[in-house]
């Protein structure tokens, strides 16, 4: 029988595609393990207190730093590599440097981490790994986006569409972010409280120009592959595309209200958080109105399932994300623990939650084998569950820490630490079932990737016997 189009090109890059979603799981599950002693640490500050290398700032900037890179890197590269090529409709090219490629990231992020929990780290906000690491970072990095964008050069259609706009300004817009970024602190570090503004400016845009982009381009495959209906609106994609790449990296500045910067930046920071609301509402639109025209093959469709669990993420919490923007909001809540929602909703609730539906929907494709039901949906329960609870917890919890630190009156110990105890117990129970729910996919993935060796050697008995008979 001869093979399709989609099936020579899914053939093509089957290889370093199970390379990086494999890796991807591996990350995933060291960054839950860092995230639970992390969580445990803030509830029992002595547990593994006689070990420098778990004090809980390392161990906190590592599992950002496994997370971001090692889970988010890997998965970015899967994605895209699937869906360029998809889209192209042209074979992967260059094989083995993807892999080679491959190696030295997930090398570089090892020994970045490494680094990290010795104490060799840079200041800088998702920058913490040491500089020897960086080079090797950026030449993988380089190789693996070269060869996505040789891919996407040879396409049969030159047209493009919104997923497309999205992966590809996404693997542009890193490297842009990193060299601005490490010019300004490294290179010609600039002058006095211009390196923090540098510094959270790109650990904030590195969750909305990298991270973010890819899981939206995604969202704009799947939903209408799995629906097999074109994005409600599409027109209004091109828009929201654009408000994202000129408001976004301007929009994180406003954690700097109150802060000893000029007042401009936080204004700035503001208003364009506040315009913010025009993208989100784009992508809810064009998401939210295709799905729920068909709500039980949603439900039906675990993939999909997953996706738009990440979409409603993003647009319930983005709409927070500009409410907590606002002056007379942020200066309560700014020095709380509502970062960690913020945090927590676009790499657990919005980015993850997308990510594992592609995966479950590309898999199969690539592999031609398909993963049980029941696991997936074990999967999505645990982890939609976890996610709740964990961003509910933080929500609460640093509106609480918040209002309570503005009273000067109250003892710091007895009354406001006190009060954010309990939502501390809560996450720490948050990251086990998301800890859980993670170790579930990763076994999902992986007995699909490496298939049972005494499986594959029974099918070969079997396939023996039936020529003999033949």
């Amino acid at each position: 029988m001869k093979e399709s189009s989609e099936q020579i090109i899914d053939k093509s890059c089957k290889v370093a595609l199970c390379f990086f979603v494999a890796s991807a799981g591996m990350w995933l599950l060291a960054a839950a393990l860092l995230a639970y002693v992390g969580a445990l640490k803030l509830t029992d500050p002595f547990f593994l207190s006689s070990y420098e290398f778990f004090s809980y700032g390392k161990i906190k900037i590592a599992q950002a730093n496994a997370f971001v890179y090692g889970w988010g890197g890997n998965s970015i590269f899967a994605v895209s590599l699937w869906i360029i090529s998809r889209l192209a409709q042209a074979e992967v090219r260059g094989r083995y440097y993807l892999l080679f490629g491959g190696i030295l990231w997930n090398m570089s992020i090892t020994f970045g981490i490494l680094g990290i929990m010795d104490g060799h780290m840079n200041a800088h906000e998702m920058l913490e790994m040491p500089t020897v690491v960086w080079p090797a970072l950026l030449l993988s990095y380089s190789i693996i986006s070269f060869l996505i964008l040789v891919v996407h050069s040879s396409r049969k259609v030159k047209e493009t569409i919104a997923p497309q706009w999205f992966l590809l300004a996404s693997l542009l817009w890193f490297p842009i972010l990193f060299l601005i970024a490490w010019n300004g602190l490294e290179i010609n570090p600039a002058r006095g409280t211009l390196q923090s503004v540098l510094s959270m400016w790109f650990g904030q845009n590195l969750i909305w120009l990298w991270l973010t982009p890819v899981a939206l381009g995604a969202a704009y495959y799947v939903i209408p592959s799995i629906l097999g209906r074109p994005i409600d609106k599409y027109y209004l994609a091109i828009f929201g595309f654009w408000c994202i790449a000129i408001l976004a990296p301007w929009s994180v500045v406003h954690h700097f209200e109150g802060g000893p910067v000029p007042m401009w930046i936080p204004a700035i920071g503001t208003v364009m958080s506040i315009a913010m609301i025009f993208p989100i509402a784009v992508a809810s639109t064009n998401f939210h109105s295709t799905a729920f025209e068909d709500i039980g093959k949603v439900w039906n469709s675990l993939p999909l399932r997953f996706v738009i669990f990440g979409t409603l993420s993003y647009t319930i919490s983005s709409y927070i994300g500009v409410v907590f923007s606002l002056p007379a909001v942020a200066k309560i809540t700014q020095f709380s623990i509502i970062n960690e929602f913020h945090f927590n909703q676009r790499v657990y609730g919005f980015f993850s939650m997308i990510i594992f539906g592609v995966v479950y929907y590309m898999l199969p494709k690539i592999t031609g084998k398909e993963i049980g039901k029941a696991a997936k949906s074990f999967h999505f329960w645990t982890s939609a569950f976890g996610v709740l609870v964990l961003l509910l917890a933080y929500l609460i919890g640093g509106l609480t820490h918040g209002v309570l630190a503005q009273q000067p009156s109250l003892e710091w110990g007895s009354s406001v630490i006190s009060s954010v105890q309990p939502y501390f117990l809560i996450t720490k129970i948050a990251f086990i079932m998301l800890g859980f729910s993670q170790l579930v996919f990763v076994i999902n993935v992986w007995k699909v990737i490496f298939p049972n060796p005494f499986d594959l050697l029974f099918s070969k008995v079997m396939d023996s016997k039936k020529e003999a008979s033949a």
